[in-house]
């Protein structure tokens, strides 16, 4: 037995010394990522998102250990040209500066004198080493020299539209090249306000406006004046952060709902360049933007980095919020963002008193560098930075949309094409079609119209014959049948009130009522998949058909039974069979028209589809006039009782669609409360 033991502890250490090997020849294997997933945000399909490779990484943090006094409750920071880092250092009453690779440099406004900083949280340098402080406790901004010293200090200014009433606690503020200061005020619904280089007050600028909801204008419409008054009064969000750019623009930063302007990008008028896009972030604290036009956003409840492009759509989120750990590139309390001449982000998080430093990786800078390309409309750069994002990462189309862009600039439209439709992009694909489209018919034009004159004779001619070797034979009485039925409901598409008289007091068989619907459902089926690009410009792995096919029979089916219902109520004439028959061909338009769209779909461009949607909506005009002639016609209603009956019946469709959406939910939930039984019953009877 002893020597058992000792061949299994001989066995156990060669084990543990073949995995230690493997961990050292294959060291990647258990090297640990990023505690965040990086997310990429598809807009060519619908804002689908994808997990890809990290873009950014956290590099270090900054707890300010190897100052005599650490950082306490950082608030706000700003980055200069050479790299510096200021950061307001709310818990320390202090400014505190850092070189480029974090390494501490001075502290400012703590000394003793006559004006010291009292938690300001907000900083901002400018060209000429200025120092601004948002002295928020102390309800003053603090100018200082580039040397540290002050300069000057700015009280509440004086001006009547200020009153007693306005508290003036600034907490963040930017200066332009005139001197003009921008002042974020805590808790004012005005906007920012301005102040110029003397300390005067000149106006607000770039507040938000307020939203109404519904039921706040059905108040207003039908409420006195003085019922209003006693209504809460409505004020709009207010800015919580001011970012300037170097170009002149202001981008504010504000919470509340997606469409209340959550970043705004003002020019010097106020106007928004953004037209209150819709930013979908939960709790926005701060935004910057790097040297490329990038916009960075910071959600201090998620935690979560935004990157966007320079119009504002939303590229990437990376980072992520742990309340309870202090974690590299995890934040507990965001409270500001920056971002330097390298691309680096810098974090501040208040709730665990440290600056996180994310580094851009290599699959980011490349993927950065050529939507910075893509962006600025410069292509042929664009290329080589795209076909290296494809080699990382298939799986971004706008990848194949810029390749396709840079095709279709140098004419190879072909290749343009393809690219665009990997893409999922209808409007490049519609344009590298046109022009492809063009250059075919300059080469070929002549001999394309004598086809299609050959085509259209040959089909007359092909139409004659069959038409004459149908009347020359003699057919099963069933077949002569069928091919009658089949005529009447082409004859009644043209000729609706004759058409649907012929089939008063008439059983259509069943076998033509089934062939019409199956068209249907076959013409719907072929329309979506050999339909153009354009028509359905995503991949089509993606489109439910059964639904497709649900939403195109279900309201045709409720229609016959509500229209039965309520004309029988009202007394109407039709039997349930007249109407089903009846209703059936009423959707021959659907067949004869869906036909033509499709086939042009597959050659037209964006700027004729006016053509594919005048079809469509004929076709379905079409079809409603139709059934509400069959109304008419087979209840043999006058034209007042028809259009009565057909609002009832419309009404009816509707309650019955709730019926049946209620009843499924009901069933559902009834059928896992059976389920639940079941299984208690199993594991426990």
């Amino acid at each position: 037995m002893s020597l058992i033991r000792n061949g299994f502890g001989h066995l156990k250490v060669k084990v543990i010394a073949l995995l230690c090997l493997l961990c050292l020849l294959f060291p990647s294997l258990i090297s640990a990522g990023p505690p965040y997933r990086t997310v990429y945000i598809d807009h060519s399909v619908g804002g689908m998102q994808y997990y890809v490779q990290p873009i950014y990484l956290p590099e270090k943090v900054i707890d300010g250990n190897e100052m005599a006094v650490p950082l306490s409750t950082p608030s706000d920071l700003f980055v200069t040209g050479n790299g510096d880092v200021y950061v307001a250092d709310t818990g320390n009453n202090r400014i505190v500066q850092f070189n480029e690779q974090g390494q501490y440099i001075r502290s400012i406004g703590d000394e003793e004198g006559l004006v010291t900083l009292n938690q300001p949280e907000g900083v901002f340098v400018a060209e000429d080493g200025a120092i601004y402080a948002a002295n928020t406790a102390a309800g003053n901004i603090v100018k200082f020299n580039a040397e540290g010293q002050v300069e000057q200090t700015y009280d509440k200014p004086p001006s009547n539209v200020l009153g007693d009433d306005y508290h003036f606690l600034p907490t963040k503020v930017v200066v332009d090249a005139r001197g003009v200061m921008y002042v974020v005020v805590k808790d004012t619904h005005q906007g920012l306000l301005r102040m110029n280089p003397e300390g005067e007050f000149t106006g607000f600028f770039g507040a938000n406006k307020t939203k109404l909801t519904w039921l706040d204008q059905l108040k207003r419409s039908i409420l006195s004046k003085e019922m209003l008054a006693k209504e809460i009064a409505k004020r709009p969000n207010s800015i919580q952060n001011v970012t300037l750019t170097g170009d002149g623009f202001l981008f504010t930063t504000s919470t509340g709902k997606t469409n209340d302007g959550q970043i705004k990008k003002l020019n010097a008028g106020g106007f928004d360049a953004f037209q209150n896009k819709p930013f979908f972030e939960y709790d926005l604290v701060d935004t910057a933007y790097d040297s490329q036009g990038f916009l960075y956003g910071m959600d201090r409840v998620s935690g979560n980095i935004a990157i966007y492009d320079p119009t504002g759509d939303l590229l990437f989120y990376l980072g992520g919020a742990d309340k309870n750990a202090r974690q590299l590139g995890m934040v507990s309390f965001a409270s500001s963002l920056a971002v330097n001449a390298n691309n680096d982000i810098w974090v501040a998080d208040s709730g665990t008193n440290l600056i996180h430093i994310f580094k851009r990786t290599s699959f980011g800078d490349t993927f950065l560098n050529a939507a910075h390309y893509y962006y600025e409309g410069d292509y042929a750069k664009s290329k080589p930075y795209w076909e290296e994002v494809i080699r990382h990462n298939g799986m971004l189309n706008i990848s194949f949309n810029g390749l396709g862009k840079i095709a279709l600039h140098d004419r190879d439209y072909e290749l343009a094409i393809d690219y665009f439709k990997q893409s999922y992009d209808a409007e490049g694909y519609s344009d590298a079609f046109w022009s492809l489209r063009y250059e075919w018919l300059q080469r070929y034009f002549f001999i394309s119209l004598v086809a299609l004159i050959v085509l259209i004779g040959g089909l007359i001619f092909l139409f004659k014959r069959a038409r004459a070797f149908v009347r020359s034979r003699t057919w099963h009485p069933k077949v002569k049948q069928y091919g009658s039925e089949l005529g009447d409901a082409f004859y009644l598409i043209f000729h609706p009130y004759n058409g649907f008289y012929r089939l008063k007091e008439r059983n259509i068989s069943w076998f033509v009522i089934i062939l019409i619907v199956l068209l249907a459902i076959g013409v719907h089926i072929w329309s979506i998949f050999g339909s153009g690009f354009i028509a359905h410009p995503f991949n089509l792995a993606w489109f439910n058909v059964r639904l497709s096919l649900l939403m195109l029979i279900a309201p045709w089916l409720t229609w016959i039974i509500a229209n039965y219902l309520v004309s029988s109520v009202k007394g109407g004439e039709g039997r349930f069979r007249e109407v089903l028959q009846a209703s059936t061909f009423a959707i021959v338009p659907f067949i004869v028209m869906t036909i033509p769209a499709t086939l042009l779909s597959n050659v037209l461009v964006l700027e004729e589809w006016i053509v594919i949607d005048l079809i469509h909506q004929l076709k379905w005009l079409w079809i409603i006039l139709l059934l509400f002639v069959m109304t008419q016609v087979i209840h043999n209603f006058d034209f007042l009782e028809s259009f009565k009956n057909a609002g009832i019946t419309l009404f009816t469709i509707g309650v019955m669609w709730i019926f049946i959406i209620i009843f499924v939910a009901l069933s559902g939930n009834l059928l896992d409360f059976f389920n639940q039984v079941y299984r208690e019953v199993i594991n426990y009877g």
